[in-house]
């Protein structure tokens, strides 16, 4: 009976420390996901704000932008790169206000992204953009 107990705690703390492993490598979501408004960016701050240093274009078919963006120093980001996948959905704003489309992207520009779904705990970390606001040239 005791050889019993202890088999079953020690099943119990690994299935414990199994849950953990797999929430852990889950990802995270976004603290606030960003809900694209059709009035204007969102008020909160940006996930990242940064220059463009990669820019991998959409290839056609589903196959959406892809930017490396690398936070600008002294930013409040909450990471300091990130690989940031634009899809149809994301929101794409103008510096001055006005709407944009993920053709306005390129590498060199300045950008405050705001991340929607999961974020992927790599390095750098990989999101979708739900709401991108080009912000100015490099």
């Amino acid at each position: 009976m005791r050889r019993t107990s202890r088999a079953l705690a020690a099943l119990a703390v690994l299935a414990a420390l199994g849950a953990a492993v797999v929430g852990g490598c889950g990802g995270a979501t976004a603290a606030q996901p960003a809900s694209p408004s059709p009035s204007a960016p969102p008020p909160s701050p940006a996930d990242i704000t940064g220059i463009v240093r990669d820019f991998t274009p959409s290839t056609g078919g589903d196959a959406m932008p892809v930017l490396l963006v690398v936070a600008d120093p002294g930013s409040s980001s909450s990471v300091d790169r990130a690989s940031v996948r634009v899809t149809a959905d994301t929101v794409v704003w103008m510096a001055e206000g006005s709407r944009g489309a993920a053709a306005d992207l390129g590498a060199g520009e300045q950008v405050a992204v705001w991340f929607t779904g999961p974020v992927a705990e790599s390095y750098p970390v990989q999101a979708t953009a739900g709401v991108l606001q080009i912000l100015a040239p490099l």
